[in-house]
């Protein structure tokens, strides 16, 4: 007798869903097959990908130009597609009018094109957007170099706005200027050659009042050579409380006379930030918690962790990373090359004054960390100070990966709870024990499969020929299914029958016919990666015996 079932996405109960989908795990889902709407993103120009798996070899990555990504990546995705309130602006006049008096709520798409701004855009109702419409913020430019009145570019006055997708340049003050509005959000944005701070976060008006939960991430923020006097920062926040900035790229943010001037500047009672996957690359100053013109507690907690920080010798810097009248933080596998450090100036990384206390931990850097300058009360665990250029895949363009000379670094530090990736958003560790620093070395092993399932099985007197299915996973080189007739475990593994253990990688389909006396099939799957480390085990696809089959369903055709 020939039983034969096909099933193509259908809308079922959860329980009935497992059972025709063919899964187990900890989770199941059946897709509908439904298209995604269409909504490009691309980036261009000096960029190319940041956060990218791929690597050069089986042990190398490629060589990359560093802070460059693209949104395709997991760290730094596309916005969804626009919904609800959409405005489509395609003139600067218009998007000032939008901007200031749209609904709350409403989303203002731009058009592509170059907005040569008569005056800033002034956001004052909660939960605005302004977005690129294309989603390359190459394609939106709004230029202020012209302005006839105002001082900033962006100026925001209300709570939970979005600014994405688009660049900002030739401010006379601010780039983005936040007064005290809390979850503002800050993405994929170019921010060029602006007067003062490209990013700045003040208080409200009463000057108590500070923003909280804000995000700056996956954007470019550089001068082409220096800032046209002696004040800026990338961003400076005052008073601000529990910000993410990640996964950015910096370049040559410095003073016309380098005035110290950090890129990161936290301070003013601040509280909580996150500074993490950053690149800096030829910038004279570097993260700050707090600064050193105050003489109170300028910043509580925070974690600086997974940044690559490089100076090339044509250019001074002062230090990387300062902890100033900061209390409990963690400073943890940041990346620090300085081949620009002025005579005298021996370390890279520092704690000042007596009210800071704070952890640095496997820091990697060719400068010394100075712990305790001036009373502070830092602790040092795992650092790493002889780094050599030798040790990175192209430390001359600021490319810090380690490569395999990397010895004093690789395998050598502890897993730390607040740190369980790395630069590239790859999990630590990979090896033996995380490494000393912000990348991890190696290929990470292949994400496990989730959704393999039974698409389409017939069962003859003692065979079952099953068509099995599941997403192919990035990074895997080879792929090995097994089966059995008990539930497939990590502990069997091994042991349970081998069906094949030669697919490629990129195969998403596989037939086999098994031995079948009615009782329930299962299977499971695992990858390889190009250095032979192996995924985590799949769910488990399985192909039940059923007293009632449900009627064949097949596509249109």
């Amino acid at each position: 007798m020939m039983k034969a079932q096909e099933f193509f996405g259908l809308a079922l109960v959860p329980a009935l869903l497992a059972a025709l989908s063919g899964t187990m795990g900890a989770s199941t889902s059946l897709s509908t097959g439904a298209a995604t709407p269409a909504f490009a993103y691309e980036v261009t120009g000096e960029e190319s990908v940041l956060h990218d798996p791929v690597r050069a070899g089986p042990l190398g990555r490629a060589p990359l130009l560093p802070g460059s990504f693209s949104l395709s990546d997991g760290l730094c995705p596309p916005l969804p597609p626009p919904t609800g309130n959409v405005v489509t602006v395609s003139s600067e006049a218009a998007l000032r009018n939008q901007a200031y008096n749209a609904a709350t709520g409403t989303l203002i798409m731009i058009e592509a094109g170059v907005y040569n701004m008569q005056d800033f855009v002034h956001v004052v109702n909660d939960g605005i957007t302004l977005r690129g419409a294309t989603g390359n913020r190459g394609d939106v430019i709004l230029d202020f170099g012209g302005m006839e009145s105002g001082h900033f570019g962006i100026l925001v006055d209300a709570d939970d706005v979005t600014i994405a997708d688009l660049t900002i340049r030739n401010t006379h003050d601010h780039g983005v200027s936040i007064q005290g509005c809390d979850r503002p959000k800050l993405y994929n944005l170019h921010i060029q050659d602006t007067g003062d701070q490209l990013v700045k976060v003040n208080p409200h008006v009463n000057g108590i009042d500070g923003s909280e939960d804000g995000l700056l991430a996956c954007s470019r923020l550089e001068y082409t050579t220096s800032a046209p006097d002696s004040y800026t920062n990338g961003i400076s926040a005052h008073r601000a409380h529990n910000w993410v900035v990640r996964d950015n790229q910096w370049y040559r943010i410095r003073t016309i006379d380098d005035t110290p001037a950090p890129t990161i500047l936290f301070w003013s009672q601040s509280s909580g930030t996150i500074v993490e996957r950053n690149l800096l690359v030829d910038c004279y100053q570097g993260i700050s918690f707090g600064n050193a013109s105050h003489n109170y507690i300028d910043h509580t907690g925070g974690i600086v962790r997974n940044n690559f920080i490089y100076t090339s010798s044509s250019s001074t810097n002062d230090v990387a990373i300062e902890m100033v009248h900061a209390q409990d933080w963690l400073v943890a596998h940041n990346t620090v090359f300085l081949l620009g450090s002025p005579p005298g100036l021996t370390w890279g990384i520092e704690a000042r004054y007596g009210d800071s206390r704070g952890t640095f931990a496997y820091n990697l850097t060719n400068k010394n960390i100075w712990h305790n300058r001036d009373g502070a009360q830092g602790t040092l665990m795992g650092n790493v100070t002889n780094a050599q250029f030798s040790w990175f895949v192209d430390a001359a363009s600021g490319d810090l990966h380690l490569v395999t000379t990397a010895t004093d670094a690789i395998d050598q530090a502890a897993s730390l709870a607040d740190v369980p990736d790395d630069y590239d958003g790859d999990a630590r560790p990979i090896g033996p024990a995380p490494d000393v620093g912000a990348d991890e070395y190696g290929v990470p092993p292949p994400t496990a499969v989730t959704n393999l399932r039974v698409t389409a099985a017939i069962t003859h007197t003692g065979t079952l020929t099953a068509t099995l299915g599941w997403t192919a996973p990035a990074d895997a080189v080879t792929i090995t299914l097994r089966y059995n007739d008990t539930l497939i475990t990590q502990a069997n593994w091994t042991s349970a029958p081998l069906l094949t253990d030669a697919l490629p990688g990129s195969a998403e389909t596989y037939t086999a016919t098994v031995p079948y006396d009615g009782s329930t099939v299962y299977f499971a799957l695992k990858s390889q990666n190009a250095a032979g480390d192996w995924s985590n085990l799949s769910n488990n696809a399985f192909w039940p015996h059923w007293d009632v089959f449900l009627p064949l369903v097949t596509k249109g055709r």
